[in-house]
């Protein structure tokens, strides 16, 4: 099979399962594959793969004709600029997310800095996107990544060692902020679950088959309750003047900045993303 024949291959099966940009999928799968860019692609069409990268590369095809998501294929997700290891069981890092470690760098460069080497904690660390964004791009800082999932903890201190953050970046299985000392934080930043249960059968299948379900879909008896427990545990947690950010989704965003203040962070505002939608609240600590 030569790069020719196996993009042809890739398209008509990836066509077939009903995705919209197969040739550009197929490309980013045999460049994989071959370790290759897509220059050496269009230059070498006729350039053989050896068995075992064919069979790696028919293996991703028919993987991602069952919809399963590239970057769980690929095991790369590119994310602030920077290439992060995802896997089963952390969300992929999504473009809207940036918008959070936006915020953040904007606050951390004011007024946001203390006394001292200050801390951010991100509540529900998943791969560590968020949290090693932060900290490349604000290196006098110092985080702490909290997640329930062992194996979200495993795939952020693969990153975590990728960028050379061990010494800056704690890791630590815990339930959102119950395990943070009072008083100790600058910046707790939180992706918390905002999927809310009507919105699901409506999302596409390479997330409602493959991304773990718990962190997005919120309870739909109480769809602020994770909100509310890290708004309780930063209200403990903060310095004064501290800084509590979401990431959220558009419907439950006027909805948190209603509730924040009865949680004891007043004045809270929402920052819109890069399409125009209500996207992170926050609000620091009196």
């Amino acid at each position: 099979m030569t790069v020719r024949e196996a993009l042809a291959w890739a398209r008509a099966q990836l066509e077939q399962a009903g995705l919209s940009d197969a040739q550009r999928e197929a490309e980013i799968l045999v460049a994989m594959c071959l370790s290759w860019d897509r220059a050496q692609l269009i230059a070498c069409p006729d350039a053989p793969l050896a068995v075992p990268q064919r069979r790696r590369y028919e293996c991703w095809v028919r993987r991602r004709a069952r919809r399963e998501p590239l970057p769980y294929i690929t095991r790369r997700a590119w994310f602030y600029g920077l290439e992060f290891t995802v896997g089963r069981g952390v969300l992929i890092p999504r473009p809207e997310t940036e918008v959070l470690v936006e915020l953040f760098l904007r606050w951390a460069g004011g007024t946001g800095r203390s006394a001292g080497i200050p801390m951010l904690v991100d509540a529900g660390v998943g791969s560590g996107a968020i949290a090693i964004a932060c900290l490349q791009n604000a290196p006098h800082w110092l985080g702490v990544g909290i997640d329930r999932s062992r194996r979200a903890l495993h795939i952020a201190q693969i990153n975590r060692r990728k960028f050379g953050l061990q010494t800056r970046l704690l890791l630590t299985q815990g339930d959102w902020l119950n395990m943070v000392r009072p008083g100790t934080v600058d910046a707790v930043l939180s992706n918390p679950p905002y999927v809310l249960p009507d919105e699901w059968d409506a999302l596409e299948p390479e997330i409602t088959r493959y991304e773990p379900r718990a962190a997005l879909l919120v309870p739909a008896d109480d769809p602020l309750q994770p909100y509310r427990r890290i708004a309780q545990g930063a209200r403990r947690a903060l310095k004064p003047s501290g800084l509590l950010a979401f990431e959220t989704s558009p419907r439950l965003a006027p909805l948190l900045a209603e509730y924040l203040p009865r949680w004891g962070f007043p004045h809270p505002q929402i920052q819109r993303d890069y399409s125009g939608a209500e996207r992170v609240v926050y609000a620091t600590k009196p």
